[in-house]
């Protein structure tokens, strides 16, 4: 345990109480003048270095009045940040047993203690309490109860609810909520609409997507929700429209349209048009992923040293693992060069390692596409990697 957080406290116990001897009558015997005892005993806990005791007992010391307030605040988030919330709650609960404290610093209290019900995992009674904050105390504090109340929801997966605390992050009715938020707002959209997929629920599925794309136009996963949708119907037109309007959204997700593109030209019955749909993508957005799938059908159609012509006419522009691998292995079909055989498995075997994906904001790696980074809790940060 750290010794500022004590030293903190026996500068203010000690404070409070010689100013509250100060200010009294010589011969007053109020229970201001009796703090002497739990200071002095939580000194000596102080001094013995029973640490546990010595803040208790300062804590208990400590008058509530405005001067000695934001100490007590103070001490219970630092004790919260420290990891020990069941005392940061102790510290909180008291301040809101205290008589006569302003309707404006209970409200304040109200939301340090909900804060510690997140903290230690007590979401229900973190939710009450905000809840009954947001329906009575000013725009600051409600809005800060209201982010709370969206993260709990997240974590809750109570998506309605946290589109409606989105809502009312703009103070006024029929208003859009900040731009930040409405990226959530359409993240939380995305879960139902993939709930309804799932359960084959798909008019109301479109109906939330719909809502997605209102609150955040540049959905990438809104998009690729509606062409899952349109494939699973069989509408493979549909689909491929949509996807090839992803790009423009965000070209980092190249590699989550190509196969989606693929198959539903080939389902279509359109396979001659795949390749061209793919050369204008290329043109406009170009990606290693674009250059393996083409380079795939170069394969099919002319052989191995067309495709090692087109795959060479592009690698300058498409330096990547997946497209080296693809050159090495068609290389070593031949059969003759084995060290170029070990260079490919070599290659393929660092790429199945890499990190896939990754988050633009603290930087979270892995082999999935979670919408919600794992490692920050940022909604669709996390893309994937060239």
């Amino acid at each position: 345990m750290e010794w500022g957080l004590l030293i903190l406290l026996v500068v203010a116990v000690g404070l409070g109480f010689a100013l509250g001897r100060r200010s009294l009558p010589k011969d007053d015997e109020s229970p201001q003048s009796l703090l002497a005892p739990h200071y002095i005993r939580g000194l000596n806990y102080f001094l013995n270095d029973e640490q546990d005791a010595a803040i208790d007992t300062f804590i208990h010391a400590l008058e509530v009045n405005s001067e000695t307030l934001e100490t007590h605040l103070a001490l219970g988030n630092l004790l919260r940040k420290r990891g020990e919330v069941s005392r940061a709650i102790r510290v909180h609960q008291n301040l809101l047993a205290r008589p006569g404290l302003p309707e404006e610093r209970s409200q304040q209290v109200q939301l340090e203690l909900a804060k510690d019900f997140v903290k230690s995992g007590l979401l229900d009674r973190a939710e009450v309490l905000l809840q009954e904050l947001v329906e009575t105390a000013p725009y600051q504090i409600k809005v800060q109860c209201l982010k709370y109340l969206i993260e709990i929801y997240r974590d809750e997966k109570e998506w309605l609810k946290g589109i409606q605390a989105i809502n009312q992050l703009s103070g006024k009715r029929f208003s859009k909520p900040p731009e930040e938020w409405r990226v959530v707002q359409g993240q939380f959209y995305c879960e139902l609409a993939e709930q309804c997929l799932a359960r084959n629920d798909y008019l109301v599925c479109r109906r939330h997507l719909k809502s997605a794309m209102g609150a955040d136009k540049s959905s990438v996963r809104a998009s690729l929700i509606q062409a899952d949708l349109d494939m699973k119907l069989g509408h493979y037109k549909d689909a491929a429209k949509t996807l090839r309007q992803i790009p423009d959204q965000d070209p980092a997700f190249v590699p989550e349209i190509v196969p989606r593109l693929s198959q539903c030209y080939r389902m279509s019955g359109r396979p001659e048009a795949l390749k061209k749909a793919l050369e204008q993508m290329l043109e406009q957005h170009f990606h290693p992923a674009i250059v393996l799938e083409l380079s795939e059908l170069v394969y099919k159609e002319q052989g191995r040293d067309a495709a090692l012509v087109f795959i060479s006419a592009h690698i300058d522009r498409a330096p990547s693992l997946s497209v080296a691998e693809k050159m090495l292995s068609l290389q070593g079909q031949a059969g003759d060069e084995v060290s170029i055989q070990m260079a490919s498995k070599a290659v393929q075997s660092i790429n199945k390692t890499r990190a896939k994906y990754r988050c633009t904001s603290c930087g979270f790696g892995g082999q999935q596409l979670h919408w919600l980074c794992p490692g920050c809790k940022s909604w669709s940060t996390v893309k994937p990697t060239r």
